[in-house]
């Protein structure tokens, strides 16, 4: 097992784990992981987390920007600026950061709060997905969010993702798709996708739609293919 190595960064070590390796947990300058690892306890960085291998993270993480690379686990919450997710990434608690971008699996305890969310794979949430845009590109699986708000919340199927092997091994097979309870937004634009409810300025409902009731202001466009039980114009 290799240990951790730190050099120091202004008034804060860096730390720097490769192969198989455990640390603690604490705050650092930059942090930097590839390989198998274990940190115990919270991890903040004052620049930036690059995790590239297996990763466990014993508690929350703090940092401006998060490059994660391969399976990550948080067994707390996740706090950053910039999100950039490229595989599998656990997190217990609440995300909250300005843009995150997913092309993989991400899965969250609770809600998940960005200004900007452009997905590609898999999303799973019991709590409530709010952003100024949200973007998901469905591949492969079944996404499941409670709650999804936003001012544009566009939703879409995807013809696949390199990460596709992983899923089918790891995950029960279903269709590639979106559960939700309640989907909100100024502009609403959907494909694939089951609710109860969706509600919106203007809503497209797409093909492959179930939807229990549409709430609109201005416009209800729905596709042939997609079915939606109720519709209702409401007040601006």
């Amino acid at each position: 097992m290799e240990e951790k190595g730190a050099e120091r960064k202004g008034d804060l070590p860096n730390l720097t784990m490769s192969g198989w390796s455990r640390a603690n947990g604490g705050e650092y300058g930059n942090v930097q992981i590839d390989g198998v690892a274990k940190v115990a306890g919270n991890l903040s960085a004052a620049y930036g987390i690059r995790a590239q291998g297996v990763v466990n993270v014993g508690g929350n993480v703090y940092a401006p920007e998060l490059r994660c690379e391969g399976k990550v686990t948080v067994d707390g919450g996740m706090i950053s600026r910039t999100v950039y997710l490229d595989g599998m990434l656990k997190v217990s608690g609440r995300i909250e950061a300005d843009s995150l971008k997913l092309d993989g699996f991400l899965t969250a305890g609770s809600d998940i709060e960005a200004e900007t969310f452009i997905g590609r794979g898999v999303v799973k949430t019991d709590g409530l997905l709010n952003a100024g845009t949200v973007e998901l590109g469905l591949a492969h699986k079944t996404s499941k969010v409670r709650e999804i708000g936003g001012e544009t919340v566009i939703v879409r199927r995807l013809g696949g993702s390199r990460w596709s092997w992983l899923w089918s091994w790891a995950l029960p097979s279903s269709e590639s798709r979106l559960d939700a309870e309640l989907i909100e937004g100024d502009i609403v634009r959907l494909e694939y996708t089951h609710a109860a409810v969706v509600r919106g300025g203007q809503i497209v409902i797409g093909k492959g739609c179930k939807i229990g009731k549409a709430e609109y202001k201005m416009r209800l466009t729905v596709h042939p293919e997609g079915v939606v039980d109720k519709e209702e114009k409401i007040g601006e």
